[in-house]
Order: C-alpha cells, then structure tokens, then sequence
C-alpha cells in the first residue's frame, strides 16, 4: 500500500481558483501501481550505489510545499539532500485526517540511516515489514505519525515517507483547509442570490453560477469533495433557520436531496459517492414564484434568456439578419452602437480604469513587519522594472506590454513609490480582518491605511486622470509568500470599505475603487519541463501576473473555466493561463480596435487579411448582426496569427505555426434596472464549466479549430460546419488560399 502512488488522491488534490499548487521535483512519471519489482534475485538487481555523501541539487522544500505541510500537518518533516523528489497531499482511512506523501529516487542505505538520526522530537514506536518484505519504521511525534522506508522499486533506490495526523479521541470533524467563502464569492452569492447560503468545512470545492430558465432567474452551485456523511448531516442542521420543504428523490441516480426555503431562497442539498468519492452538491437560487406557463421567457441570449417584468433584459442580435452591402462585405464602426460602446459603462466597472488614453496608475510596495523586504531580498527598482517603461525583465513590463497590445493607444502612466509602506500591524492581523457581515478587508484596509499614509506629502487626486473622483487604478505588491487563499494570491478587485455613512474614504477629494493586490514572489514565478511551478528562482523576472491581472483592471474577465470541466480557450491568452497577446475581442472591448468587415457577400468573396499583431486587422462572420451593439453581440472573428512581437519565441507564443485562427464569440449584455439605476454586464462566462466540444455551453469567447484539431489554419484549409448558440449552421465558410509573411488570402463562400 506504501508504494501507491495515489493517482485518485491526487485527482482530488486538484483544486479550483483558491486550489493548493503541489509542486514536484525531478519525480519519474513511468512509476505506476500496476508495475512491481524485480525478484529479489541478485543476478537481477542493479548494483546499488556507493555508501558515500554526494551533493545533490535539492535542499530543502519550496515555499509552496512547506504551505503545504503547515496546512496539512501543522509542521515540515526534515528534508534529505536530492536530486529528485515528490511532495503528494493524501487522504489515509478515518483515524487520519491529512497525510503527505514525500519521496525521494536514488539516495542511498547510508543516507537513509542517516535521516533517520535528523529524526530529533520524534519517537521510534514500532517497525514492520509490508508485503513486499520492506522494513518500514514508524515515527510520532504528538498527534503527528511518520512512517519512512528504503527499498528498490523499479530499478531505483527510493527514501519513502508517509506524515499524517491522527484525530484526537472523540474527534468528529477534520481540520480542513477552508473554512469559509472568499470574499468575491460572498459578493456573487449576495449579488446572484440576496443571501450568502452556510459554508461545509472542506479541503476542496467548487462554486459555480448558473441559470434555469423556467421559474428561476439566477442560481449558485457548490459542491465539495471528500466530506463525510455525518459532516453532510451536521452541515443540514446549519439551515436550522430555513424553512425544510421536505425530501425528493433524483430519479436517474437515487440520490436523496433536502429542501430548505427562507423567502425566495430556495436551497437543494444532496450527499452521494461517485467511484468512490463523496460529495456534497447544493444548489441555491432565488424563487421569482413565477408561473411558467406566464414567464415571458423567449429563450433570447443563446438559448438562456428570461426577464423580470421590465427591470431585466437580455440584449442581442437573434433574427437581427446582416447589413446589406453591394460590395459582400460591411465596414462595421463600432463607435456608433447606442448601447455601451466601452466596458467603463458596464455596471462592474462604472469607475473603473479608463481603457484608453494616459490613465494614472499607483503602485504601492507593501512590507510587513513580520514579512520585511530587506530580510526577504526584495527590491522595489525590481517593481519598477516590472511596472515601467522599457523594464528590464523577462517579458514585458506592464507598460510595454499594454503600450504594444493597444497599439500605442493605452499609455500607462506609471508611478511606483521609492520606499515600501509597512502597515501598523502584522500581516495575520490583516489576513484574518473581516467586517460586521464577515467578508474579508484586510487588504483593502492597507489599501486605505496606505493612501492615508501618503496625503499629507502627494497630492492624490493627480491620480484621477478622468476627472471622476476615483483614483484610475492602485497597485499593492505585498512581500508575503504566494499561498492558496486570497490573501497569498493575486487578484483585482473593487473597493467596498467604506465609513460608516457607506462612502468611500477620501483622500485629496479622491477615492479608490479598482485595484490589484500581488505578492512580490509572483516575479520569481518559473516552471519546469513538466510544468511544475516554482517561486525560488531570483534570476527571474516573471510579469505574467502582473500583466493578466491588470487586465482584470481594464475590465476583462478570465477566459478560463474554473471548473475545470473544459477550455474554451486551451489555455492560449493571457487572460487565461499563457503570455501572449490580447485576443481582437478583448481588444473590441478595450476600445482599442474600433472598426472590422462584416462578410455579407451573397455568393463569395476574397480577402487580404493582414497580420494582426501589426494593426489589429480582422473579418467578422456571422448569421445576425446589429450595428446598434457594436462588439456586444454574438460573430466570429478571424484574425491572421503570427509568432512574433508579444507573441514571439517558444516562451511567449501561442501555437508553434503561423495561420488563420477563429474565434467564436457571444458578448451578448445583460441588462437591469435597480433602484432606478440601469446596469449592463456581459451575459456569458468562459468560467462556467463548458466541454471539449466547444458549443455545448455558450461561452463568451472560444476558439473554432479546424476539422483536424488545429487552432491554426494554413493554405488549404476550410472553415468546418459550426453552429451558433442559436443551433443555426453559421451562413459562411472560408477556405485559406495562400499565407506570407504578411498577410493571409481567404475565400469567404455563402453556404
């Protein structure tokens, strides 16, 4: 059993957004459990190494894996010199609660006794030989138990380890990684729902918004992995003050689910097992008590839709047709859509940062007494250079790369404090600051600490470039060590700490709404040939962080699914989890392409289109167009990739060929009017759970591959059958004629 290498425990240890990052060294991926050793036949047996001390080239664990073992265990177990290693988080049987598997290949008998000895605090209790003769020897130390064994194992010399943590007597619950929802979460549920539904303790889970379309306007999933049963039903008695509307049956798996209501929330919870993993699913939604023969549903927004009497509205172009041109091809100007013409008037990012122009952005570095920049060898000139003009880093800098990508049209201007502002308190102080309604402050309170900080000797209001009262953008780079919660992570977020008159603090007549929080170890960020990520490297100058959540500040939302059940994108844009250029619908929002051509030929029709990393060229194809929504509304774009400027190299590109890609795009709005005041978001997510099959859920941008599974379309290729989120067969196709360095020939052809 010791040498199962957990494959389903460590499916399980792959979490979502807030998720743990398991880092791994040199770890040989051919080890399985269906492979065993050799006999113990000498003639067979590789000569074992030399009883002699060597110098290896792993050390210590990173600082993700000691995260790990002080949230799993509560302490790191030694270290033994390596040059290949594994760190695996596990679940053991009900005596346990946590366990980490650690492994290292190839040290050898001497080096292993030796280990042992470095063992101090901990007690010898027991040894024993499993079925495969190995000695193993059991260690404890408190409620810790550590089992360690040496043997040979598919023709190497392994140093395994098993750490756990027993329960105590009468123990009912684990002690789990997360205790809570994050505090954007909170803000979804208040949002979506009106009311933040008990949180189920849990070392990972999923939330996920959803909508149903008959009777239901918005609705919240949450499920988590690995609870118990009787955690389940203890779970059940924190709705005490919902009404329980009794039990129903789910007819195609028999699973039991609870009902509970409180006004018009109405929650579903259920507990089951699947291949041999439990879970507890909970749906939650708000009741509109609507009849559904009487709803006024029209299924409009791609298949979604429903409205609210007159106060909610799905806006796009179904039945619209296209625009008529003599010449088959419409020049479409997107600055004359009369509904939101840039994400600026979006309901989220009213106030936010203007896409366009010289907007001001402050970049604050921020120490902690506990976490100092001196002790930790951070400098703020390594901020400058990852923030300003021309810095000097692996990529881009944030400006470089946003001057390039809007084509000159974004000119951050960029100011990064000199010296770093240290908060009055230590960094656990903020990282466990909530307000009256438990959602998580610190960081905004160091947020207005800072400002606080700096009135009396900067005149913040120069920072407001748009003359709305609102700082454009505040950037806080922290010195703490990256970790899975939000605190440790790298996020944009808008401001909601306010006085007790619920305004903003002002400084200098101004106030902040949008900004980014990052650790400084974000720069030292590499990865492996495995991919496997690593933050101890200080020869690296990483600003991928930096640059994706930037773009969150500008108003784009994550093009990944963080359910992990798809990839609308694969992974391929910076608002996913790659470098590269922004995509040319990211670019429409921005503002900083305002024109395209709109195919509307009737028979067909050849074009020349030209290299979009040179001045953001693009042909829109479509079943429906409206001019009166501009980009946000449902087509396809096809640009003319190539591997150059932000996306040049093996490091920073994309796809390894030049050609055609296409995108398929649904930036159909919501609309809503709330206490008089009307809002418009995007209707469509790329972070709802979406398949491989790119069209069974309406994504808001995915890619369209060619009939051979590329993303790149090179001569002779053609555009296969696609269906929009309407289920009609999109009205054009396109055969690749030639390519150059250039541009790319295509011929659009009516269907």
């Amino acid at each position: 059993m010791k040498k199962v290498l957990s494959l389903l425990l460590a499916l399980i240890m792959v979490l979502s957004l807030a998720s743990c990052t398991l880092t791994f060294g040199d770890f040989d991926s051919s080890i399985t459990d269906e492979q065993t050793p050799p006999d113990n036949d000498p003639s067979k047996l590789p000569e074992k190494p030399e009883e002699q001390e060597k110098v290896y080239k792993y050390t210590d664990f990173t600082p993700a894996e000691k995260k790990i073992f002080a949230d799993y265990i509560g302490e790191t177990v030694p270290f033994i010199s390596n040059d290949e290693y594994y760190v695996e988080g596990y679940y053991e049987d009900t005596d346990y609660e946590n366990g980490i598997n650690f492994y290292t290949v190839g040290n050898t008998e001497a080096e292993f006794a030796a280990y042992r000895e470095s063992l101090t605090g901990y007690t010898l209790t027991k040894t024993y030989k499993d079925e495969d003769t190995d000695t193993w020897y059991s260690y404890t130390k408190g409620n810790i138990t550590l089992e360690l064994s040496y043997y040979l194992y598919d023709g190497n010399y392994c140093v395994d380890i098993y750490v756990s943590v027993k329960k105590t007597a009468g123990e009912d619950n684990k002690t789990y990684t997360y205790t809570d929802f994050t505090s954007e979460q909170k803000q979804l549920f208040t949002q979506y729902i009106g009311a933040i539904i008990p949180f189920i303790p849990n070392n990972e889970y999923y939330v996920e918004g959803y909508y149903d379309t008959i009777g239901y306007e918005y609705g919240m999933r949450l499920w988590t992995v690995g609870n118990t049963e009787a955690e389940f039903n203890a779970y059940l008695e924190k709705y005490s003050s919902y009404v329980f509307d009794g039990t129903y049956v789910d007819e195609e798996y028999g699973d039991t689910w609870y009902c509970y209501i409180d006004g018009d929330v109405v929650v579903d919870l259920t507990y089951y097992t699947y291949e041999g993993e439990s879970y507890v699913e909970v749906y939650v939604y708000s009741d509109l008590s609507l009849d559904p023969e009487d709803t006024g549903n029209t299924g409009t927004g791609g298949g979604t839709g429903g409205t609210e009497s007159s106060d909610v509205e799905i806006i796009t172009n179904k039945n619209k047709g296209l625009p008529p041109d003599a010449d088959g091809v419409y020049d479409v100007d997107f600055t004359v859509a009369t509904n939101v013409k840039d994400v600026t008037d979006q309901g989220y990012y009213l106030e936010g940062c203007p896409t366009t122009g010289s907007p001001a952005v402050l970049v604050i570095p921020v120490q902690f007494s506990d976490a100092k920049a001196s002790t930790l060898g951070y400098s703020v000139s390594v901020i400058k250079n990852a923030f300003e003009k021309d810095g000097e880093v692996d990529y881009y800098s944030v400006y470089d790369y946003y001057f390039i990508s809007s084509y000159e049209k974004l000119t951050l201007d960029i100011t990064v404090l000199d010296s770093w502002f240290t908060p009055k308190n230590s960094s656990s102080y903020y990282e466990n600051l909530t307000d009256s309604e438990g959602y998580a402050i610190g960081d905004q309170a160091i947020l207005d600490e800072a400002l606080a900080y700096l009135e009396p000797t900067m005149d913040l209001s120069k920072f407001d470039s748009d003359g709305n009262d609102i700082i454009d953008a505040v950037v806080l780079i922290n010195t703490l060590d990256i970790g899975e919660d939000d605190f440790h992570w790298a996020y944009r977020y808008w401001n909601y700490y306010t006085d007790d008159e619920g305004y903003y603090y002002e400084y200098d007549g101004v106030s902040a709404n949008d900004y980014l929080w990052a650790s400084y170890q974000f720069i030292y960020e590499s990865y492996d040939a495995d991919g496997n990520v690593s933050y101890d490297d200080t020869t690296v100058r990483n600003t991928y962080t930096y640059i994706h959540e930037f773009g969150h500040i500008l108003g784009a939302d994550d093009y990944y699914d963080t359910a992990y059940e798809g990839a609308p994108m694969d992974g391929y844009d910076i608002m996913d989890a790659m470098t590269g250029d922004h995509n040319a619908y990211t670019k429409f929002n921005y503002g900083w392409l305002t024109t395209s051509r709109l195919v509307v030929a009737e028979d067909s029709i050849t074009l020349t289109l030209e290299d979009f990393s040179k001045n953001g060229d693009t042909i829109i194809i479509a079943n429906n167009f409206d001019v009166t929504l501009g980009v946000y509304q449902e087509y396809y774009i096809v640009v003319y990739y190539t591997n150059n400027s932000l996306n040049a190299g093996d490091d920073y590109g994309y796809f390894s060929r030049d050609g055609v890609v296409v995108y398929h795009v649904n930036a159909s709005l919501y609309k809503e009017v709330y206490e008089g005041e009307t809002y418009y978001d995007v209707y469509n997510s790329n972070t709802d759970a979406s398949d491989e099959n790119y069209g069974t859920v309406d994504n808001l941008i995915e890619f369209v591959k060619s009939s051979a599974g590329n993303f790149t379309y090179v001569a002779g290729d053609t555009l296969p059958t696609v269906t929009d989120d309407n289920g009609a067969v999109l009205a054009y196709s396109f055969t690749v004629d030639s390519l150059t360095s250039e541009a790319a020939t295509i011929t659009f052809t009516k269907r």
